[in-house]
């Protein structure tokens, strides 16, 4: 018996082997694996909202994953796109930060992860203007390549990779 896969995955498994066989540093290799993933949901935002990745602001995307959560809440988790639960769905953390997404309705999980979406922005246009390309039809390989080569030209200048200041 086969069990159905869900055709979106934030990160497939040669993914994860593509990025932890590259010339990164553990914090780097996580950065870009938040990078990919953001970039589905991001890909998947604009797709909703008919435009293209890079012309999202930050409170669509706030917006988006509220309604995306209202969903799992209304009709389950099957009917959201963002099939996530929290093991201790009572437990929340103190929200201290006064930003956009602090006022969302959204668990304090569900904002931790909006932040990430939303500093991942900031890479994804970097990157995707870099290839001249829209985010949403960025590769994996050409974030990788990108990440790479910005990560060894910080290291020659001895600063971090730029991409983690996001």
């Amino acid at each position: 018996m086969t069990i159905p896969q869900d055709p979106i995955q934030f990160l497939t498994l040669a993914e994860a082997h593509a990025i932890d066989g590259a010339m990164l540093s553990t914090m780097e290799k996580f950065m870009t694996r938040i990078t990919v993933s953001s970039m589905r949901i991001i890909t998947k935002v604009a797709e909703d909202l008919h435009i293209h990745a890079e012309d999202l602001d930050s409170s669509q995307i706030v917006h988006w994953i509220e309604m995306d959560s209202q969903i799992r809440q209304e009709q389950g988790e099957d009917a959201a796109f963002l099939k996530w639960t929290s093991p201790h769905p009572d437990l929340d953390f103190e929200d201290t930060r006064q930003d956009e997404v602090t006022t969302a309705k959204l668990s304090s999980h569900e904002k931790f992860l909006t932040r990430m979406v939303i500093s991942a922005m900031q890479a994804l246009v970097a990157i995707a203007k870099d290839y001249s390309t829209h985010i949403e039809d960025l590769t994996v390989a050409q974030i990788l390549t990108w990440v790479e080569r910005d990560a060894k030209v910080k290291r020659e200048q001895g600063v971090e990779a730029a991409f983690l200041s996001w």
